[in-house]
């Protein structure tokens, strides 16, 4: 079983969630998406959960190239430049070289299925619509991507035999087969900062022997982790988000 993380964002009370959920569960192999940084009020903290993960396959996202220096953050709101600018001050050397370190997706994990942030044609680009999508598959091999960037989970299904390209919206805690003449694009939600207005973390399980995958949403210390952003001096905006799922 491997567990499907994606922006994580510095909450480090969402990641203690999940990994204790990973631990009951005896899951031992990880697959995280990007931005491990930004917004939140941990970075080194969840850079530190994120090294100890083995194996873990990872790639970089937006705000991970923008913590490292990498980037500009010249398309990012006032609170995310804010927030980006506080992450760089207060990453430990050794954080940051592991940050700066993070391969660019798409990403194949062991011949089972790629990982990507955005699209995996573009790690920057929000795939969102049945529209952004189509060109997508053209861009990775395999029936399996999954992908994050946008904070919403749920999965873009191409039925190649029929060619219809179809979202669907899966529904916490229900196994979702994976058909053998379809290709799926897959986003497993944010850990961090979900923004489809439930505030729970939101990440998955794959079963990659029975090709099925599952959503879960789990209940966290959001006040823990709205007061920490308020402690820190981060801009406000980020800490009501949290609260309210958007």
């Amino acid at each position: 079983m491997d567990l499907i993380l994606s922006d994580l964002h510095a909450n480090l009370h969402a990641l203690r969630a999940v990994l204790r959920f990973a631990k009951r569960r005896s899951i031992r192999r990880f697959a995280v998406l990007g931005d491990l940084v930004g917004y939140g009020a941990h970075p080194n903290q969840v850079l530190e959960k994120v090294r100890d993960l083995r194996p873990c396959f990872l790639v970089r996202g937006n705000h991970d190239k923008v913590c490292a220096g990498l980037a500009a953050d010249s398309s990012f709101n006032q609170a995310a430049r804010e927030s980006a600018e506080w992450t760089q001050e207060k990453l430990r050397r050794d954080n940051w070289r592991f940050l700066a370190s993070l391969p660019v997706g798409p990403l194949q994990v062991e011949g089972d299925y790629v990982i990507a942030h955005g699209s995996p044609m573009d790690e920057d680009a929000y795939l969102l619509h049945i529209r952004e999508v189509g060109v997508a598959f053209d861009a990775f091999e395999g029936p399996l991507c999954f992908f994050g960037h946008t904070h919403v989970a749920g999965c873009f299904e191409l039925d190649e035999t029929e060619g219809r390209l179809n979202w669907i919206t899966l529904k916490p805690g229900e196994w979702f087969q994976l058909q053998p003449n379809c290709r799926y694009l897959v986003n497993p939600g944010s850990v961090g900062q979900p923004r489809d207005r439930d505030p729970r973390a939101s990440f998955m399980t794959f079963d990659p022997g029975r090709r099925r995958i599952r959503l879960h949403r789990l209940e966290y210390d959001v006040d823990g982790a709205a007061r920490a952003i308020l402690a820190v001096g981060m801009h406000p905006s980020l800490a009501d988000r949290l609260c309210q799922g958007i």
